[in-house]
């Protein structure tokens, strides 16, 4: 593989894709910590600080990754990727992180926007 097939991080498109990361990160994260709030006792709390963000996990790297085998078209995956950060906005605000919530369904839901206009097949 040569250099010229790794795509770079240059300029804004480069600032969208790694604030884009970070946001997907948040939302791992974020549904995490509401799954373990969420639960109803230490093991439901930890059965669903673990499988709710690999539920996420699985359908980005399936459906939504760049590189995935049956990845969406547009704009189904930016209808997905919609609703999989506003689920975590809202779940994090049921678990009583409402600002939590916010920031990362909209910051999600930003980049998701910011990707397609400056960073087009991120």
């Amino acid at each position: 593989m040569t250099s010229e097939d790794t795509p770079r991080l240059q300029g804004i498109s480069g600032i969208v894709l790694v604030g884009r990361f970070l946001s997907e990160l948040a939302m791992l994260a974020g549904l995490a910590v509401a799954g373990y709030r969420l639960g109803d006792g230490v093991v439901f709390s930890i059965v669903d600080a673990v499988l709710l963000p690999v539920v996420a996990a699985a359908l980005w790297g399936l459906f939504l990754a760049p590189r995935a085998g049956r990845r969406l078209p547009e704009p189904t995956r930016f209808v997905t990727e919609f609703v999989l950060f506003g689920a975590t906005g809202l779940v994090l605000a049921l678990s009583g992180l409402v600002v939590a919530g916010v920031v990362v369904g909209v910051a999600g839901i930003g980049f998701a926007v910011l990707t397609r206009v400056f960073a087009k097949d991120g």
